[in-house]
């Protein structure tokens, strides 16, 4: 008699142990734990199911993922795809609203390197979960995002599909300009006019998309985003990119309007959601570079 019960004894702290480990180990994998662009040990839980974006590039990139329609908050900014207008504004990047933050209770923030360290903690000393990715100055920022991003919503699968047609079309692009002999020096415009001129200088994103469309950024001398009109002057650019909105006033506005590329009517106005996000889209924008800078440069 002793002998079984002792024997259902031990049966039961087997299964009970067994339980509890089974138990833990949902809890292990319904969590994601990384180090965070704040050096911040974050554990996330698994496919959240309501999230406040706080970047443009990372709410285009959770709408790619198929996952646009948890987001129930937004910045002010994050105005791609149309369908991400219709999410609640909080407010912008540096300035978004704790309050509404608070309210709208997502189960995930998610924001890039762009936030500021505070706002970050105060975010998170709300008890709110939030994760904040580096932007980098290289398309394997795009990549790193949507494999973390595709990670923690289970979309693995979708996240390596976008890489891989990203790095096909790159390399359809590359394959354009392979041959030839000089690259065209490029000059994108950030700012200009009487608050001065700004560019995107090396280690920026946007140097990565001029070189990757066969081109030479013109202020690859810079490491901020200051420009001299003296150095514009003298570097003279083959071809200068401005966003669309600002095609017109840039050409017509002097000393701009004298610059070679201006005269030869040799500037790009380009939509500025597709070159200043570090999103799947930023293909599009290298191919419209290449194709420009490369079609005129054998007329």
């Amino acid at each position: 008699m002793k002998k079984t019960v002792l024997l259902f004894f031990f049966l039961g702290i087997f299964f009970s142990c067994k339980e509890i480990n089974s138990s833990n180990k949902e809890i292990s994998d319904s969590n994601i734990e990384f180090t965070d662009y704040y050096n911040r040990k974050v554990k996330v839980k698994k496919e959240p199911q309501t999230i406040i974006s706080l970047s443009p590039g990372i709410t285009e990139v959770l709408f790619d993922l198929g996952v646009g329609e948890k987001i129930v908050g937004r910045t002010k900014f994050c105005n791609y795809p149309d369908a991400a207008l219709q999410i609640e504004e909080i407010g912008g990047i540096s300035d978004a609203s704790l309050e509404k933050i608070i309210t709208l209770r997502p189960e995930i923030v998610i924001t890039s390197s762009m936030v500021s360290k505070k706002l970050v903690e105060n975010i998170e000393k709300a008890g709110i979960s939030i994760i904040c990715l580096p932007e980098r100055s290289n398309v394997e920022g795009v990549y790193n995002t949507l494999q973390i991003l595709g990670k923690i919503f289970n979309k693995e699968t979708t996240a390596d599909s976008l890489i891989n047609n990203m790095k096909k079309e790159l390399n359809e692009i590359k394959s354009l300009y392979n041959n030839d002999s000089k690259k065209p020096s490029v000059y994108y415009v950030v700012g200009y006019g009487a608050t001065g001129d700004f560019t995107a200088g090396k280690n920026t994103y946007i140097n990565e998309i001029i070189e990757l469309s066969g081109g030479i950024n013109v202020a690859n001398n810079v490491s901020n985003w200051s420009y001299s009109k003296e150095e514009l002057f003298s570097r003279q650019p083959d071809f200068i990119i401005v966003r669309q909105e600002d095609l017109n006033q840039f050409m017509n506005t002097a000393p701009y309007k004298d610059l070679k590329a201006v005269k030869e009517k040799k500037v790009l106005g380009i939509n500025s959601s597709l070159i200043d996000c570090q999103t799947c889209r930023s293909v599009e924008a290298i191919r419209l570079i290449a194709d420009f800078i490369h079609q005129k440069q054998s007329l």
